[in-house]
């Protein structure tokens, strides 16, 4: 329940970001967003009794996470300032687990069964047809924000299996914690300070957006999906994404007004099958 609960906050993430998209530079808010998720995670260490302290290969693991975490972010914004917030919450979505079931299978368990050939094969339609492959060239991949929804994907893979990997090393919230906060400081290396200080002149819907991307979205939904990963693996953990499209169709048509589209309705239910068969387990 509580992931399922995640993945709605990460519904509505996909509008948050792009209402968020005339406000400054992508940096400026990469770096706001991974701060105030470190801090807002730094309570419940303490009253937890969660060690701060890391060993070697966590830290590893740790420095992995953080440059995924920029990356798929900056990809993430990039793509809904130029693209709807709808199409692409449910084209990455849906391509996540697919990605990282592909990755999974081709190069850590090198066990495919053809339940899951035809999985991915449906799932890679699905996110063809949600893009509109047919109309597209590189030019508009990149105008359109689909080349950036599709990088994002890639980069949110390399989180997945990255967390997984972690469980051995080290705490699930103390990985979030230094996650976030080495996110933080790459975000920073790249930021001007006036970009930062104008922040305290824009307005509420900045703020409230600003604060439910890094409180509620990445420090509750992340840490949830980082906790998923660790305890039931890459795989299973990327499935629940697939309450994410729907959510966030409805959430772009409430507050962006964006228009839905068949093909991505029909994308959308395509490759939700594909996750559902990828995880179905053999009788």
């Amino acid at each position: 329940i509580i992931m399922v609960v995640a993945m709605v906050t990460w519904g509505y993430s996909w509008t948050s970001a792009k209402i968020l998209g005339p406000y400054g530079d992508v940096s400026v808010k990469l770096f706001l967003r991974f701060f105030l998720a470190s801090i807002a995670l730094i309570p419940i260490l303490i009253k937890y009794k969660i060690p701060f302290i890391l060993n070697k290969k966590g830290l590893q693991f740790i420095l992995i996470n953080a440059f995924s975490l920029c990356s798929y972010n900056y990809f993430y914004f990039r793509s809904t300032h130029m693209g709807l917030a709808g199409a692409g919450g449910v084209l990455v979505t849906t391509l996540n687990p697919i990605l990282t079931s592909t990755v999974v299978f081709c190069f850590i368990e090198r066990s495919v069964r053809l339940k899951d050939i035809i999985g991915l094969a449906i799932g890679f339609i699905g996110g063809s047809i949600i893009i509109r492959f047919w109309e597209m060239d590189f030019d508009l991949m990149l105008k359109s924000g689909n080349l950036f929804y599709i990088l994002a994907s890639f980069s949110w893979v390399a989180v997945t299996i990255t967390s997984q990997k972690s469980k051995e090393a080290v705490h699930f919230l103390t990985y979030s914690f230094w996650s976030f906060t080495i996110a933080a400081i790459f975000s920073l290396s790249v930021c001007n300070w006036s970009g930062i200080s104008i922040t305290i002149n824009y307005d509420w819907i900045f703020w409230i957006n600003i604060l439910i991307l890094s409180t509620v979205v990445m420090s509750f939904a992340n840490t949830m999906y980082f906790f998923a990963s660790s305890k039931i693996g890459a795989v299973k953990a990327s499935s629940f994404i697939f309450v994410v499209p729907l959510m966030t169709i409805i959430f772009s048509k409430i507050f962006l007004n964006e228009k839905v589209r068949l093909t991505t309705l029909i994308g959308g239910c395509l490759s939700i099958i594909a996750v559902y068969m990828i995880n179905k387990k053999n009788k």
